[in-house]
């Protein structure tokens, strides 16, 4: 664990993804993170997926490393213990629908009074105004209103597609610890300079979440409101595809003109780059479309993988083979990286785990 948030305290009252995978975030930093669970049931995400002793691996993914204690919020006392547990905290973080909060006694104004310098982060489905702003949510609602399905176009169909994981909740997740990080900075840079510091109530919901991560290139055909004399271009999904050769798949890219020339040098294709038709850039770049099928039956036809990726990496074409999750970290990159670890966790035993994602 990091040590960036050292002495910081969070109470996690959110459930499910977005929110404790936000908090975890915050922890491997460093913070003190105190999980709130209602008695019964407790978080769902305790029940989704694989499990031992009755803890799922995402809920032990998520909630790695926090201190989790069993409250009753509908009570006086279990109200009372929250509230004393907020007091003493930098920062509260919750995800129920809009108006939850206020409901059971804890909402901003009650916070804000008792704890001034108090951060609170709210994560909602789809905002806390609108027609839509106190419906259920799950990922591929969100996925499907923010126009994610329209942009994971199936490669049989043509159809739309739901992206095969929780994108919409993780993305909201790396979104939310940044917004936190953002909060914690303002309230710092209030003491270094008045001596006294505020804090604030930051909003964040997974539908406009959803609309901005899928922007720069799900949307560059409907970023330009003047569209007078502007070509609509292939969706940039149009270009992610899985090849197979020899015992597995693999991706590669040839985005560049280099990439280009270097994958036909690779595949046994140097010689077409003779014929005067294909001298220069320019000329390749109109013939892009047939070179970019010559490559993939070139690639098809290689009966060694390995061998293949070498090639194509000694010419500096980006390339990988496709991975399986269950020998993953085995892969020569991950083991320098360390980029997973096996842990020992107090309540499931031996666990592996992906490691933080920065370096101090």
């Amino acid at each position: 664990m990091g040590t960036l948030l050292d002495g910081l305290v969070i109470v996690d009252l959110s459930t499910v993804v977005s929110g404790p995978f936000a908090v975890r975030m915050l922890r491997e930093q460093g913070a003190r993170v105190i999980k709130v669970e209602a008695p019964g049931r407790g978080d769902i995400a305790r029940f989704v997926g694989t499990s031992r002793n009755g803890v799922s691996a995402m809920y032990t993914t998520c909630n790695l490393g926090k201190e989790v204690c069993t409250i009753d919020v509908k009570s006086e006392s279990g109200l009372a213990e929250i509230l004393e547990l907020i007091d003493g905290a930098d920062m509260v973080v919750q995800n129920f629908r809009p108006g939850a909060m206020e409901r059971i006694g804890l909402g901003w104004d009650t916070l804000h009074a008792r704890n001034p310098a108090l951060i609170c982060l709210s994560i909602s489905g789809f905002g806390t105004e609108g027609p839509m702003s106190g419906f259920r949510v799950y990922d591929p609602i969100i996925q499907a209103a923010a126009g994610i399905c329209d942009t994971q176009v199936d490669p049989e169909t043509g159809g739309p597609a739901l992206f095969q994981g929780i994108l919409a909740d993780k993305v909201t997740s790396l979104y939310a610890a940044q917004a936190a990080l953002g909060a914690l900075l303002d309230r710092a840079q209030q003491r270094i300079e008045r001596g006294t510091s505020v804090g604030k109530h930051v909003q964040i919901n997974m539908f406009d979440c959803g609309i901005h991560f899928n922007w720069p290139d799900g949307m560059y055909n409907h970023t330009f409101v003047e569209t007078d004399n502007l070509a609509v271009k292939p969706d940039y999904s149009g270009f992610y595809r899985l090849s197979t050769a020899g015992d597995g798949h693999l991706a590669y890219s040839v985005v560049s003109d280099q990439e280009m020339t270097g994958a036909m040098r690779a595949l046994g294709l140097g010689d077409l780059l003779d014929d005067p038709a294909l001298a220069d850039e320019r000329s390749r770049r109109k013939a892009r479309a047939e070179l970019l099928v010559l490559i993939e039956d070139a690639v098809t036809a290689h009966d060694d993988l390995d061998q293949l990726l070498q090639k194509l990496w000694d010419h500096d074409v980006p390339a990988s083979r496709v991975e399986s999750r269950s020998t993953l970290h085995e892969h020569p990159q991950v083991v320098v990286n360390r980029s997973i670890n096996d842990i020992d966790d107090p309540d499931v035993g031996r666990i592996r785990q992906s490691a933080p994602v920065f370096e101090i």
